[in-house]
């Protein structure tokens, strides 16, 4: 069974987050993502399904909050998903789509295929080609050090 904590509120996969990978692989891409870590906030995640007040992306993530105050689960559930998404949601999905994640699609296929046959797409998209390994989308595997893209994003 998947971690149904990695399907992302917005279509975002969990899995490839730059955050969370660190908090479960650790090594350099750990000391990485620590070195941007506000001051006051502990570097910690377990997905956004298992999003808490502890976690470090929790007090910026403008989604989870408009999510929690319609009480929804996902963006897709919104009407205004449906007429391309609100501005907020737009800007996202724009920055996902240079490293290859369509969250629009994404949000779709959850909706209709559902979270569990997602996450194993998912889970095998983002891998290293070199080694195997869960990558994030970041343009280097931590793992193996292996290139994945070029340019940043």
């Amino acid at each position: 069974m998947m971690n149904e904590n990695l399907a992302g509120r917005c279509g975002h996969y969990c899995g490839a987050c730059s955050i969370y990978r660190a908090c479960e692989d650790g090594g350099e891409l750990l000391k990485v993502m620590e070195a941007s870590c506000p001051s006051d906030r502990s570097l910690y995640c377990r997905g956004c399904q298992a999003v808490d007040k502890n976690c470090w992306p929790y007090n910026h993530c403008r989604r989870r909050e408009c999510l929690d105050a319609k009480g929804f689960d996902f963006c897709y559930e919104c009407d205004e998903f449906e007429e391309g998404g609100c501005e907020e949601w737009k800007r996202l999905a724009e920055d996902h789509a240079k490293i290859g994640m369509d969250l629009r699609e994404n949000l779709l296929f959850i909706k209709s295929e559902g979270i569990e046959k997602w996450l194993e797409i998912q889970d095998k998209k983002w891998r290293c080609p070199s080694c195997g390994k869960p990558i994030s989308e970041e343009e280097k595997c931590y793992q193996c050090g292996g290139q994945l893209r070029q340019g940043s994003h």
